[in-house]
């Protein structure tokens, strides 16, 4: 048995193993290399970022899933393996394998360390470290699987009580210029992780913005658990995503991608939105963030991996930078989250108003933003220390007016900004009768045409100023500014 490369994974901070694993079945997703020629063709997606959207010509699903897919013999040779020691596959998708058997079992057959550890507020979670191995030709041929490690479940709710007036849909698309549309014939993807979607709450709020919307389609990811007896900060997040889009671009189809909250789950999630063609997808909203030491780097490359995919497949993808400012760990270093630090992703922070009927908006102090310990920064970003976040911002205090549990709400933090851009660009894809895509390096070129500059502020690290900075990115919207420049010809 020799390591797997790339899954190494640290204790997590503040957490104490407290007891073995208890007995039982459990999912892995076992992820394998691409067939030989099969790699992704980054500098490809690269010149369809900065190729007016008119002129692009993108791959079809079945088409970039076919080329780019693990080779069978891989796939065979991983199958034999886990026959022989006693591991079930029970599914097989675009690079990877879906393993099934007792968790003693897989830990075994991966070589893992693994353990029930218990944070300080007491949560308890199944803890993996160090790296997962495997015979020296599977360990070749392997990414890693994953599943053995579980994030710790986010927090119940207590109760909840507006503590502001938020922006109406149409206070939030005047201040930002949202071109004339409602997003109709575009379908919207939801990255949700162990959150339950309430259709009366969703309901309730398109009402209360005085639109008509479509109800988001839910679909199961990893046999996700989809309802659950405490309420949770994710809960509140599926309200989140799903009433802002259905306020802004009411038009559009959303459809929310359920998956359990784990780097097993978000790459499924993720793989199983970009590659949908049945609901084909054109914009990807992900409102959820950790920062990169707490993901395993092979878990970050094949991350990159499925959103240089989306750039190929012209799916836009928006992604919350984080709501705890320049993050640090546990050596005082400053951080940024992942997926939003993946260069193809269109990474959103947030601003704040002194009243909503402000003119210039300040950077929010919680805003995520930095630069990148494990992407080098993009072409586009020019020579920086390394990618920074974010690219994009918009309002997050007052908030946004939402529905949860029959209480209406001011939502706020970069979890309300990613869906808000999704929102702009499903209406801006309405207009151009073609997917916008992958976006940066056209927003970065004219930039000062497109954006509001952010020029006060900052997070607890760094302060916003004109033009690009890791407080607040470009800057805020001017929706028909950049309509006007991707509807060119």
């Amino acid at each position: 048995m020799v390591p797997i490369a790339g899954t190494h994974r640290n204790a997590w901070p503040g957490a104490t193993a407290v007891s073995a694993l208890a007995d039982g079945d459990a999912l892995l997703t076992a992820w394998l290399r691409p067939r030989k020629g099969g790699q992704l063709d980054v500098a490809r997606a690269r010149q369809l970022g900065a190729t007016l959207p008119a002129r692009r010509v993108y791959a079809t699903r079945a088409e970039l899933a076919r080329e780019t897919d693990a080779d069978p013999d891989d796939v065979d040779r991983l199958k034999a393996y886990c026959a022989k020691m006693g591991v079930d596959v029970v599914g097989t998708h675009w690079r990877s394998v879906t393993l099934s058997g007792p968790i003693a079992k897989l830990v075994e057959v991966f070589g893992a360390t693994a353990s029930i550890y218990e944070l300080p507020d007491k949560r308890r979670f199944r803890h993996r470290s160090e790296s997962l191995h495997a015979p020296i030709e599977i360990a070749a041929l392997l990414r890693g699987p994953f599943g053995i490690h579980q994030w710790p479940r986010s927090h119940a709710i207590g109760t909840l009580q507006p503590h502001t007036t938020p922006l109406s849909a149409r206070d939030v698309a005047a201040r930002y210029e949202f071109p004339d549309a409602d997003g109709s014939g575009q379908t919207v993807g939801l990255i949700q992780l162990r959150g339950t979607f309430k259709p009366d709450d969703f309901t309730k709020c398109m009402i209360a913005q005085g639109v008509t919307a479509k109800l988001p389609v839910v679909k199961r990811v990893d046999n996700a658990e989809l309802e659950h007896a405490e309420e949770t900060e994710k809960d509140v997040e599926s309200a989140i995503d799903t009433q802002i889009i259905g306020a802004l671009a009411p038009g559009a189809q959303i459809v929310i991608y359920a998956a359990p909250d784990d780097e097993r789950g978000v790459l499924d999630a993720v793989r199983a939105a970009i590659f949908d063609d049945e609901n084909r997808p054109s914009i990807l909203s992900v409102s959820f963030g950790f920062p990169e030491h707490l993901w395993t780097p092979v878990a970050l490359t094949i991350l990159d991996e499925l959103f240089t995919a989306a750039a190929l497949l012209g799916v836009s993808v928006f992604c919350a930078a984080g709501d705890n400012g320049a993050e640090l760990d546990a050596a005082g270093n400053a951080h940024v989250l992942a997926p939003a630090s993946s260069p193809f992703a269109h990474a959103c922070g947030g601003t704040q108003l002194d009243d909503a009927n402000a003119v210039a908006e300040s950077a929010w102090p919680k805003t995520g933003g930095g630069f990148s310990k494990f992407f080098d920064a993009p072409p586009w970003q020019g020579a920086r220390a390394g990618r920074g976040v974010p690219d994009v911002a918009a309002e997050v205090m007052p908030g946004y007016a939402v529905v949860f549990a029959k209480t209406e709400l001011a939502a706020g933090g970069t979890s309300a900004a990613a869906p808000m851009w999704s929102a702009l660009i499903a209406r801006i894809n309405q207009r151009l009768g073609v997917p916008t895509g992958f976006i940066a390096p056209l927003l970065y070129a004219a930039s000062a045409t497109l954006f509001r500059d952010v020029t006060s502020g900052g997070n607890d690290r760094y302060q916003s100023a004109a033009g690009w900075n890791p407080c607040t990115g470009l800057g805020v919207p001017i929706g028909t500014g950049i309509d006007a420049m991707l509807r060119a010809s």
